[in-house]
């Protein structure tokens, strides 16, 4: 039986993922512009070097900015943090934004954020890219506790 874009999509709800955020601050820009992506695509890769690996959909904002050897920031979002989940699924973000003026673009909050540099990126057959980074900076937050993408909704996990 061959698999469908539907079916697969729907079976794939029954898989609970961290709700991230990928951020990429826009080199040269007078105005420091942050483009940013939420993606549930997400997962470590290695300890030595650290590495992580996440998927961008060929619509991703920060897709068209992220290049090897560039920095991203990656934002695990806390339980609290359906906000930002929802503000940076649009294509098109509206309001105000949560970078800092400069640094590195993490979400304020969030469950932990990471300063990445890209090391590879790898082109999927649907057109999304697969992005390696390795790890430069931990930022942990206060609340370890993280925002998940279930059944196409946000939860979050109250256990200890």
């Amino acid at each position: 039986m061959r698999v469908g874009d539907a079916a697969f999509r729907d079976a794939m709800t029954r898989w609970a993922s961290t709700v991230t955020v990928v951020a990429v601050r826009e080199d040269g820009a007078d105005d420091g512009a942050v483009h940013a992506t939420t993606v549930t695509s997400f997962a470590p890769v290695s300890t030595e070097p650290p590495q992580v690996v996440v998927s961008l959909n060929p619509n991703a904002q920060a897709l068209p900015f992220v290049e090897l050897g560039g920095r991203v920031g990656i934002s695990l979002l806390s339980r609290e943090q359906g906000r930002w989940a929802r503000v940076f699924a649009d294509p098109l973000p509206v309001g105000p934004m949560p970078w800092a003026e400069r640094g590195p673009p993490l979400v304020p909050g969030a469950s932990v954020g990471l300063v990445c540099a890209v090391r590879l990126m790898h082109p999927t057959a649907g057109g999304s890219r697969l992005v390696v980074a390795e790890v430069e900076e931990i930022h942990p937050g206060e609340d370890d506790r993280p925002l998940l993408y279930w059944r196409r909704r946000y939860v979050g996990i109250d256990a200890e």
